[in-house]
């Protein structure tokens, strides 16, 4: 009787074993064939909405960029911005008016001296048709009318991004000439920030 109970335990014993070790068995397949699942960063979003922009729109608002986009017809001159001399108007080009053409004073290069004209290739104003006047915008403004087809002579964002970091009249503002203040922002950390902008989708700020 004793040998019966105990081959009995011993089979029971046998089955169970097989038994744990199919189950393990099966748990170790389905872990390995079930895809990982991705885990959730900690990295900070990126910046879409409109943070890139306030990061270098202080260019925008600089006196070498804000002088000819001021409210109303007429250059500025200076740091405080005030009205061009000798009455200088915008044009119906942004070149000026009859005698008082830009290029009269102003050559494509700078005149050497403290305080003597300033000079760019196609140095002016934006026309009449799309002055970018900016004076008075907050930021999320000056980001819309500057990315606006109808207000910034049709470009795309490619084409905006290298008006703003190639242009020649632009890059003046890091090269003024004597007597005046360039741009602070260098002009290739301007340029970095303009593209990352852009690459990121170039949202404005609400």
């Amino acid at each position: 009787m004793k040998q019966l109970q105990t081959s009995v335990l011993l089979a029971f014993a046998g089955m169970l074993l097989i038994f744990t070790g199919t189950m393990s068995l099966s748990r170790l397949t389905s872990a390995a064939e079930k895809p990982a699942t991705k885990t959730t960063g900690s990295a900070a979003p990126a910046k879409a909405d409109g943070a890139l922009f306030v990061d270098f729109v202080s260019v925008l608002r600089h006196p070498r960029c804000m002088n000819c986009h001021s409210l109303g017809d007429v250059p500025r001159q200076g740091d405080d911005g005030h009205p061009h001399t000798m009455n200088v108007r915008r044009g119906p080009e942004g070149h000026g008016m009859t005698a008082e053409k830009c290029n009269t004073c102003h050559q494509d290069h700078n005149l050497a001296g403290p305080h003597m004209p300033p000079g760019a290739p196609n140095w002016g104003l934006p026309p009449p048709t799309t002055p970018m006047i900016w004076q008075g915008l907050t930021d999320a403004q000056i980001c819309r009318s500057i990315k606006d087809p109808k207000q910034n002579k049709n470009r795309n964002i490619d084409q905006l991004v290298e008006h703003l970091t190639s242009d020649k009249l632009v890059m003046w503002g890091w090269d003024p000439g004597e007597g005046r203040l360039p741009v602070q922002m260098s002009h290739d950390e301007f340029s970095a920030k303009v593209k990352q902008w852009a690459d990121s989708g170039a949202a404005c700020p609400k």
